[in-house]
């Protein structure tokens, strides 16, 4: 008697991330990141949720990788987690601080979730942009001809 063995499996492509580093610059303090792109003048903080979340997609996990660990972490039920981080990732997408990236550099060592806060809260990107001017003032380019730097053109005829 031979028996024939049919499996079907779906292969998900996993999707990954990295800091648009063309035209954003973070660093980490502590437990939040603080991110400037440079491109719009918008600087941004990631505390909580949102820092994990960061941490986990720019050291090379999956956005599915990501997910699960959170779910992990925060004893979150999968779906939930889904909707909350797939909605944050979009806003990281249209504030031009993360691309899709082709690299995969999938990591399976997370040593420092292990003493983050397990207690949970919704991801928030905060944005400022208080400071845009001055962060898209160029020094070289946009100062008074006749005074220099730190006097700021007054219009483009005096560039």
């Amino acid at each position: 008697m031979n028996y024939t063995l049919s499996l079907c499996f779906k292969i998900k492509k996993m999707t990954f991330y990295s800091i648009n580093s063309i035209d954003v610059s973070s660093e980490y303090f502590e437990s939040e990141v603080l991110a400037i792109n440079l491109k719009t003048g918008n600087y941004f903080s990631l505390r909580g949720t949102a820092f994990v979340f960061w941490k986990l997609i720019t050291e090379g996990n999956s956005l599915e990788t990501s997910i699960t660990k959170i779910c992990t972490h925060f004893q979150m039920e999968k779906e939930k987690a889904t909707q909350l981080f797939e909605g944050f990732l979009n806003e990281l997408i249209i504030n031009e601080l993360i691309i899709k990236s082709e690299t995969n550099t999938e990591t399976t060592i997370n040593e420092w979730l292990d003493v983050f806060s397990k207690e949970f809260n919704e991801p928030l990107l905060e944005c400022y942009t208080d400071m845009q001017d001055l962060l898209l003032f160029d020094p070289i380019h946009d100062v008074d001809t006749q005074v220099g730097w730190p006097k700021k053109a007054e219009d483009d005829s005096t560039k």
